[in-house]
């Protein structure tokens, strides 16, 4: 065989027992020669290796989101809560191989959800249950700061936490529904009873109103004579009475014209 056969068939064999790999961007890619993790992240590009040999390992570098449903915990004065919560979370771009190394590529169940589970039961232990849903932020932060130390060694950034779906006991349910009725019946007695007063008030305004112009009235006629014969012309018909027992002292005309 001549020297040029030689090395055209050595060099199938060499692209023959070759493996190569390809990523997208935003990934990384972690080699393990004969089970060694290397210490290096690759970024994002084209690569060849040796399949019999090496192990490669792709890690996504984006901000990934992570959802854990229904998790349970207990807050402070000892009910049951149930939330769904939604992780943000980055990998170090520089140091993936660390986390491989150090917990593998199934990272998410080996290691994220358990710190979440373990830091929501720890955070909620602090609040009553009627805080957890008012203080939603605050408690959201503090299980955030406990996930940012809890990852933060296996080089996992922690960004930000969604906390939804918070789901009660029965017990605690129907005690916040009797609640909400009690603090309804409150609202409407008081209603009632601004109603009331304002009721009372508008009456009692009215009574002094009619009471003071009762009292002019009475005045004007104390000190005016004429007026109470003019009131009493405004009323009478014109007709006399058909029976009297005398004289008819009802008009005083002379006191109406001002003549003698």
């Amino acid at each position: 065989m001549s020297y040029r056969k030689s090395l055209l068939v050595m060099a199938c064999l060499s692209f023959a027992g070759c493996g190569y790999t390809s990523t997208n961007p935003g990934e990384g890619v972690v080699f393990a020669r004969f089970g060694q993790v290397e210490e290096k992240c690759y970024p994002a590009g084209f690569y060849f290796y040796n399949p019999f040999t090496t192990s490669v390992y792709h890690v996504d570098l984006k901000v990934q989101a992570l959802r854990v449903e229904k998790a349970a915990a207990v807050s402070h004065n000892l009910q049951e809560i149930h939330t769904d919560m939604v992780l943000n979370f980055s990998i170090d771009p520089q140091n993936c191989h660390v986390l491989i190394k150090t917990v593998g590529n199934d990272y998410a169940n080996r290691l994220i959800i358990p710190a979440i589970l373990e830091i929501l039961k720890a955070s909620t232990a602090n609040f009553a249950i009627e805080k957890v849903i008012q203080e939603r932020p605050k408690l959201k932060d503090e299980i955030v700061k406990g996930l940012k130390g809890r990852l933060a060694p296996y080089w996992i950034n922690a960004h930000d936490l969604a906390l939804t779906n918070f789901s009660f006991s029965p017990e605690f349910a129907r005690a916040v529904e009797l609640k909400q009725v009690e603090e309804q019946n409150v609202a409407k007695a008081e209603f009632i009873r601004q109603q009331q007063i304002k009721k009372g008030e508008g009456e009692l305004a009215f009574a002094e109103g009619q009471a003071k112009a009762n009292l002019l009235l009475q005045n004007s006629l104390k000190a005016s004579p004429e007026l109470l014969q003019m009131k009493g012309l405004d009323k009478w018909d014109g007709h006399l009475p058909v029976v009297t027992g005398g004289s008819i002292p009802f008009i005083d005309v002379k006191s109406l014209t001002g003549k003698p």
